[in-house]
């Protein structure tokens, strides 16, 4: 658990985060252990399992909770009974005083996520706090749009799929985040090792902190 000012910032594993302010937020739950169900907003990066498992969103989601996901994560949404917003990078949306924006998010050296797959990046912004979930990607220069507008920044490390370690800590030198997060290691591709090493990537740069 991360505490950043009135915000408590939870990673459940993978890309999988809770965000806990007025509101809960969670952002590509998966392989969820309990049944919470306490998430006023869940969001999905793009509709690979990993990211928009939907018995995993039905484990945190409460009852009446609004599901904000890539739009190609549609066929997937549509079978939860609630109130869904699909996003294309580029767009905006505020919920429950919860503002949301979609970024980019792609690969530019291997095929997995096309720019054309629409898969996005999130800037959350939960009672002032601005939090930016890359998703799937690249370092792509869309980032560079970032800079001086994210406080925590959640950033894939693994490699594979994703951005590796020193990919990763290029990204967060160009975003200029307060703290920047590893994720997406330790249950697919990657390890506790490659969080480390975009820790001391960092070193000097920005605060990091290991969940």
């Amino acid at each position: 658990m991360f505490r950043f000012g009135p915000i408590e910032l939870e990673h459940l594993g993978h890309a999988g985060f809770r965000i806990k302010g007025d509101v809960i937020v969670y952002i590509d739950p998966y392989q969820i252990k309990d049944k919470p169900m306490d998430g006023v907003i869940v969001i999905c990066t793009h509709d690979h399992f990993d990211h928009c498992s939907i018995n995993d969103v039905k484990k945190v989601a409460k009852q009446d909770a609004t599901i904000i996901a890539a739009r190609n994560c549609s066929q997937h949404v549509k079978k939860l009974k609630m109130e869904n917003i699909l996003l294309n990078p580029g767009d905006e949306v505020t919920v429950k005083g919860v503002r949301v924006k979609a970024y980019p998010a792609y690969n530019v050296n291997k095929p997995f996520h096309p720019k054309s797959y629409g898969g996005i990046g999130v800037l959350v912004e939960v009672n002032g706090v601005r939090i930016y979930h890359a998703g799937d990607t690249d370092f792509i220069d869309e980032m560079k749009d970032l800079e001086g507008k994210v406080d925590i920044a959640l950033l894939p490390v693994s490699g594979t799929y994703v951005m590796t370690a020193e990919e990763a800590a290029e990204a967060a030198k160009v975003i200029k985040p307060k703290v920047a997060i590893p994720m997406h290691y330790g249950v697919i591709v990657g390890s506790i090792e490659d969080a480390k090493r975009f820790k001391e990537k960092l070193s000097g740069v920005c605060e990091v902190v290991i969940l």
